[in-house]
């Protein structure tokens, strides 16, 4: 996700939006501290050579571009351009954050569905397991080849450092002299590495701590050999490196589903609820592959960066601070002739100018347009390492706590401790018991009731009484309604 700054606007009070003004971390400054500093050294660097370096016709013709300059860059429709680009990868970046699959839910289904009896509760639970296994592990499979961060979690850290430390030994072995191969012999760890294959990325995700703490171990050795052998297909019939599939282990899943019912576990209505929950998940992976592979056009995203860096390096020159009465008295006294200033901004100009030594209005207009360019190319793929990006490793941990394993599924532990508890309670005395008991008419009903019953007596007399009578007993028999 992004950088949360809910709790900075909670309040009312003035000065929020300073506090907002201040952050760091996420903020167009951060993102755009870089591209603005080299900005400005290029446009002091023609401030200075202008101002310092050049006499006088060079002045006047670097006057000339800087007319020209201001009036080509009114032609640009940049905000145009560039509004609709950032309105379309905005809406693509929550779309894509909203087809992340959070697990919770198909956690409840699964353990609420499949609980079996006190006999048979031990093989509910490890379909339950197993189950919320196949479920992470296809989370896992899905992100590590999307993610950047899933994809340095699980990419052997360990491994990454002993193989620079290899790196380095086999250098420092060169230079004491050791021939090569000896050399080789003492680095290879990263061949290895590579060898590994898959069985190198799943053995890396059950040796996660967060792995361990919910479900001790994710992916058992039989399943790895699956892979391993559905990646020894792969190569040898496309000879292209293999990619593990996140929907083999929904697969499993499933079928775990359907070996549930055929053995009395869950009814098959609550299997078909299962099931919708397992193919809805695998709906939003599939969504979540097809926006990271179909990306906005590249023609749209060339345009827009052209439009931008074109409309800036004009800026470069036309907010340039420009002198055009001072270059034509210098030329009017090295020539002996009257030499009229060029007009700048508009025709009424004849030349003055504001010296403003620091381009404030320009570095605003700077901030504006290409800090929204710079939004939209961060989000644009979102799931990098990024403060923009979507915290896919936050989610994860989410995913593996909110998981029923094996400290939390402890069902008939807690129905046994709830029967001791309330068996210990001494039953209420019957005496005490609740009594029956009748509405009291409120002192509006009482008062209604009352004019009824005066106004039946004074328009039919006896009959009316009767009538009044019979309502009251009416109401009576109602509770006093």
């Amino acid at each position: 996700m992004t950088v949360s700054y809910s709790e900075t606007i909670s309040s009312s009070q003035g000065g929020v939006f300073i506090k907002i003004l201040l952050l760091w971390k996420g903020s167009l400054y951060k993102l755009l501290y870089t591209d603005l500093i080299v900005y400005l050294i290029m446009y002091y660097a023609f401030n200075i050579i202008y101002r310092a370096c050049m006499g006088p016709e060079a002045r006047q013709s670097f006057e000339l571009v800087v007319k020209f300059c201001e009036e080509m860059d009114k032609s640009i429709p940049l905000s145009f351009i560039l509004g609709f680009f950032v309105a379309g990868v905005i809406g693509r970046w929550w779309q894509m954050y909203l087809n992340i699959p959070w697990l919770n839910r198909i956690s409840f289904f699964a353990y609420g569905i499949l609980t079996g009896t006190k006999d048979s509760f031990e093989t509910a639970r490890r379909l339950r397991l197993s189950i919320m296994r196949y479920m992470n592990l296809g989370w896992i499979l899905l992100m590590h080849s999307i993610s950047e961060q899933i994809m340095h979690r699980f990419s052997g850290q360990e491994e990454e450092e002993q193989d620079m430390r290899s790196r380095l030994a086999y250098l420092f072995d060169r230079l004491r002299g050791m021939n090569q191969l000896s050399a080789e012999l003492r680095s290879n760890s990263k061949k290895v590495q590579e060898e590994r294959g898959v069985r190198g990325l799943l053995e890396n995700i059950n040796k996660c701590p967060e792995v361990k703490l919910h479900f001790r171990k994710l992916v058992t050795e039989a399943e790895i050999e699956a892979f391993v052998r559905a990646e020894g297909e792969y190569k040898n019939k496309y000879q292209k490196k293999y990619v593990p599939e996140y929907w083999l282990p929904l697969q499993w899943a499933a079928l775990l589903c359907k070996k549930a019912m055929m053995h009395g576990f869950c009814d098959p209505r609550s299997m078909v609820m299962m099931m919708e929950e397992i193919e809805e998940v695998r709906g939003t992976m599939q969504t979540l592959v097809i926006y990271n592979d179909v990306m906005i056009p590249l023609v749209y995203t060339q345009v827009v960066i052209i439009a931008v860096y074109s409309f800036f390096l004009l800026q470069l020159f036309s907010q340039q601070f420009v002198n055009p009465k001072l270059t034509a008295d210098l030329l009017s006294a090295e020539r002996n002739v009257t030499v009229t200033p060029i007009s700048i901004g508009n025709k009424d100009n004849h030349g003055e100018v504001i010296d403003m030594y620091f381009p404030v209005f320009t570095v605003f207009q700077f901030m504006f347009l290409m800090g929204w360019l710079k939004v939209a190319m961060c989000v644009m793929n979102p799931f990098g390492d990024d403060d923009e990006d979507f915290h896919t490793s936050e989610i994860l941990n989410y995913n593996l706590e909110k998981s029923p394993g094996f400290e939390a599924d402890n069902l008939f532990e807690y129905l046994e401790a709830a029967e001791m508890e309330f068996s210990a309670v001494e039953p209420p005395d019957p005496t005490e018991r609740l009594k029956p008991f009748t509405v009291e008419k409120t002192r509006w009903q009482a008062l209604r009731d009352f004019l009824l019953c005066r106004g039946g007596d004074a328009t039919s007399g006896g009959g009316g009484a009767e009538a009044g009578n019979a309502r009251q007993r009416r109401r009576e028999h109602n509770g006093g309604k």
